[in-house]
């Protein structure tokens, strides 16, 4: 969650977490980040540092955010593809520990 309203700007700009501190949000600088998950002012921005003893980020947004605004970092899959990226996935089926039934799991390769 943020602690302190966030005004968008070209430049990159602390953002104040709460309670958990940046390191246990798994934060590292050049992961992503969802500022305002589902809200009005959703968006998807690049970590550029991290300062976990103060709990807080720096990165550039482009929407202003209100203290109190969620914040949820990105696990794979990233959703930022460019045209000609290539991305493959392997589909393979796996021994189900319920007799009778399959399990499909999707790995990316």
């Amino acid at each position: 969650m943020l602690t302190a309203a966030v005004t968008a700007g070209p430049d990159p700009q602390t953002l104040q977490t709460a309670s958990y501190g940046a390191n246990r949000l798994g934060l590292v600088a050049g992961s992503f980040v969802f500022l305002d998950p589902g809200g009005a002012n959703e968006e998807y921005v690049r970590v550029m540092s991290v300062d976990a003893e103060n709990q807080s980020f720096q990165a550039v947004v482009t929407k202003d955010h209100a203290a109190g605004e969620r914040i949820r970092p990105t696990i794979w899959p990233t959703p930022v593809l460019y045209e000609g990226d290539d991305l493959a996935f392997d589909i393979l089926a796996v021994a189900s520990p319920d007799s009778g039934s399959d399990l499909t799991v999707v790995i990316q390769t």
